[in-house]
């Protein structure tokens, strides 16, 4: 590729870079200029799964637990 064409290119780019951020500053406001960050905040997602995984256990083993109960007092009345 010759310096015109690398040129070229790199406006393009740039003109469509600004045309997105103007979209997002239209729907966001003037925070919308930032770019959005590409990498996930793998701490806070690792603790909300973590968490999210002990609340289902938690509440599976609840409902066992009055399954259990219910099917012991459905005995005791028989």
């Amino acid at each position: 590729m010759d310096d015109e064409t690398l040129n070229r290119l790199a406006v393009e780019a740039l003109l469509e870079e600004a045309k997105l951020g103007a979209q997002r500053a239209e729907i966001m406001g003037p925070s919308g200029w930032i770019k959005p960050k590409e990498t996930v905040n793998k701490r806070f997602l690792h603790s909300t799964l973590r968490n999210a995984v002990i609340s289902n256990k938690h509440r599976s083993l609840k409902q066992e637990k009055v399954k259990v109960q219910s099917h012991k007092a459905d005995v005791k009345k028989s």
